[in-house]
């Protein structure tokens, strides 16, 4: 519970600084822009080109595998597929995507209000519908030994709120509805964590949720039997696939920005008569699927192994994670931290180089919430680059790349990120 309720503090001062960010540069992009105009055009590059090809594409492809496990929990037939299952979810969500933004703004109204009513149903079936936990209770330093390992995945769980910052200028009244949305969404995201986590340990207890690959269905199998658990089941893979379709949207705006100021990629920021960047949902789509082939089989495995050969670079071991989701949060949580901390200097750095822009919302109690906000980036950066180990190297030829590719703009550009 400590680690949740960490979580949630640094959850928030990120939310914070995010607010500022937001509401004071509201251009198509969010970050990009942010690190853009704080640091340079060139880190703002780098930036979008590893969210491009680690960081939140294998964020997506990680959701698509926690689809994929619960389907496989559903019926055990499917195991062994669970890289299908995860390419042929991914495939429909960006379907969607294309078919225009009216529908994908239905479909994920639809999937995010399933992921609420399915923490909701766990929360009260967990606390008031069930039975304690018989299991014996793990030792004090069995349970501090991982602290800083069960942190990575905490903080992952409550990942995925500043995506929203990428959107803000196709968001009706930002100055007044971003701050709204990130402080109460996180809010009532971070209470329904808690009261879940009591819940899990309550049913399962420490032991039990440690071991469970599916908490949230053996909780409601605990109270409901098994109907209930294939009820709850189909809900989180809803849920699942609510952050992926969620994702995608950013993605695809976040590229259509990289699009406007770059003339190498400027075919991303072509719109159709739908509002629907084809080309950027394309390239983040097909990304996704050769990261969750990588991983997720035996062949993409091999292959992977011998391209890292060819490099030379530390082989990874395949065999210290467990599944497609575990392996991509470990290669891309240590880029992911590098850049938030970065974000969250971005509002001092800013503070201090761009003192006569307006700020509708200014951080509170400044400079005490960035300056959290990035030392917990800075822990979380240490202890994922432990956790990671070698898998970390392999994302060294990629930003080798991207520092070639961002000298492909031209400096005496003149664009809306960097100059309006």
């Amino acid at each position: 519970m400590l680690l949740w309720g960490l979580g949630a503090l640094s959850a928030f001062c990120g939310a914070l600084c995010y607010c500022e960010l937001a509401t004071t540069y509201p251009f198509l992009g969010g970050e990009f822009v942010y690190l853009s105009r704080a640091f340079g055009a060139r880190t703002g590059f780098l930036f979008a080109w590893m969210q491009m090809t680690v960081i939140l594409t294998g964020s997506i492809g990680a959701m698509a595998f926690v689809f994929a496990d619960y389907a496989v929990g559903l019926d055990g037939r499917l195991a062994g597929t669970e890289a299908i299952l995860a390419s042929g979810a991914l495939c429909l969500l960006a379907g969607i995507h294309l078919r225009g933004v009216h529908i994908g703004k239905m479909v994920q109204n639809l999937l995010s209000l399933t992921k609420v009513v399915s923490l909701g149903s766990i929360l009260v079936i967990g606390l008031f519908l069930s039975t304690p936990s018989t299991f014996p209770e793990a030792s004090v330093s069995e349970s501090g030994s991982n602290i800083g390992l069960a942190l990575v995945f905490v903080l992952y769980a409550y990942g995925g709120w500043n995506d929203a910052a990428m959107v803000t200028s196709e968001v009706k009244d930002y100055q007044r509805n971003m701050p709204r949305a990130l402080l109460i969404g996180l809010t009532l995201i971070a209470v329904l964590y808690l009261g879940l986590n009591v819940a899990f340990v309550k049913v399962l207890g420490v032991e039990g949720v440690r071991n469970s690959a599916i908490p949230a269905t053996d909780v409601v199998v605990s109270a409901l039997g098994a109907p209930g658990g294939i009820v709850m089941s189909c809900l989180v893979m809803l849920s699942a696939l609510g952050a992926v379709h969620g994702m995608l949207f950013s993605s695809s705006r976040l590229l259509s920005a990289v699009g406007r100021d770059y003339p190498l990629f400027q075919k991303w920021n072509e719109w159709n008569a739908r509002g629907v960047p084809v080309r950027s949902i394309v390239t983040t789509t097909s990304i996704t699927l050769l990261l969750v082939l990588a991983v997720g089989t035996n062949t993409g495995q091999r292959i992977t192994t011998l391209c890292i050969d060819f490099l030379h670079l530390p082989q990874p071991q395949w065999d210290n994670f467990d599944g497609g989701f575990e392996m991509l949060v470990a290669a891309t949580a240590p880029v992911f931290w590098i850049f938030f901390a970065l974000s969250g200097v971005s509002v001092i750095v800013l503070r201090i180089t761009d003192r006569s822009r307006e700020r509708p919302f200014r951080v509170p109690l400044y400079p005490l919430p960035p300056v959290l906000f990035v030392a917990s980036a800075v822990f979380m950066l240490w202890k994922s680059l432990d956790y990671a180990k070698e898998l970390t190297l392999l994302s060294l030829p990629v930003l080798i790349i991207g520092l070639v590719v961002s000298f492909t703009r031209n400096e005496s550009q003149s664009t809306s990120s960097t100059s309006t």
